[in-house]
């Protein structure tokens, strides 16, 4: 699994609803797999933040993960996993069990590697994070690998203490660590290098839609991002040009910063449908599923910032 994700693109790929239905749209999500199958990427991650999987019924989560199977045979499918429901002391348990079930369900389903989602209710039961470590602990039990998740807090994340990072990537199944910090550059670097020099063994994945290229020269060698459903083959080359050190990697980060400058701006959960409606643009999914049911909404404002750059991308 460790060469599985060394040096590679795996978009965080979008759930699409239909905004008339209200419903997962099946055949704009075959067309949209279809899509992403003929580009350069290694993979997709599918029920995680930007697939809103949390909030996917299981009879949606089998349908989207059936899908990016056959899509994508040969390549790698990261599956999130987790829960999102409150609960007290007497329902840990339960909780973790959910997660379980959920982690199982993408075994089943052909899931390759599991993305932890950071356990927010458990971490506002534990001042010591002992049920945190508890949560990642016991998916060993599935038999698949586990990458870690370094959330934000603002997106539903923990700031997990290097104490507790230092417990949690010791795991023999857990085989890496996704960051996405968004607004802390600093936090990015003394994560980045504390990984680096205490488990360079263990994969570092770049989830800094905002600091793509940047995360690279930190240590990153991989991808798992919610920017690489848009113009992929960009930012495949973004990731292969630092590590071969081609000169070209300053002119692609800049390309890939104006992108991800484009989408990925306050209110930042907007985010998802920002990505929609770059891939409608360039006309991969219908303007009917430019629809985030979880979200914030798309203004006019994000809509003619999104052209713009897509134009001087040469994308349009």
């Amino acid at each position: 699994m460790m060469r599985e994700l060394d040096g590679k693109l795996f978009p965080a790929v979008p759930t699409l609803f239909n905004k008339k239905t209200r419903e997962i749209d099946e055949q704009a999500n075959r067309n949209f797999a279809m899509y992403l199958k003929e580009t350069p990427i290694d993979g997709v991650a599918v029920w995680v933040h930007t697939g809103r999987g949390l909030f996917l019924s299981q009879i949606e989560r089998r349908f989207i993960l059936k899908l990016w199977r056959e899509a994508l045979p040969e390549k790698t499918i990261i599956a999130g996993v987790g829960s999102n429901k409150k609960l007290g002391r007497d329902d840990i348990k339960a909780y973790i069990e959910e997660c379980l079930m959920m982690a199982e369900e993408a075994k089943s389903g052909g899931a390759d590697c599991l993305l932890a989602f950071p356990p927010v209710p458990l971490k506002k039961l534990s001042e010591d994070d002992d049920l945190i470590v508890r949560y990642h602990r016991e998916l060993a039990q599935i038999g698949l690998p586990v990458i870690l998740f370094y959330l934000y807090e603002e997106a539903g994340g923990i700031s997990y203490s290097y104490e507790t990072l230092e417990k949690l990537l010791s795991m023999d199944h857990v085989v890496g660590i996704k960051l996405a910090t968004l607004y802390s550059v600093i936090k990015m670097q003394d994560i980045s290098r504390f990984v680096l020099e205490k488990f360079p063994g263990k994969a570092l994945i770049t989830g800094e839609d905002r600091m793509f290229g940047y995360s690279l020269t930190r240590g990153s060698r991989s991808a798992l991002i919610g920017l690489g459903s848009v113009l992929p083959s960009l930012q495949k080359d973004l990731i292969e040009s630092y590590l071969k050190k081609d000169p070209a990697f300053v002119s692609l980060m800049e390309k890939v910063d104006l992108l991800a400058e484009a989408l990925f701006v306050e209110p930042m959960e907007g985010y998802i449908e920002r990505v929609e409606e770059a891939l409608a643009m360039m006309n991969i999914i219908p303007e009917d599923c430019v629809f985030d049911p979880y979200g914030p909404g798309i203004s006019d404002t994000d809509k003619e910032r999104i052209r713009k750059t897509l134009e001087q991308l040469g994308a349009l």
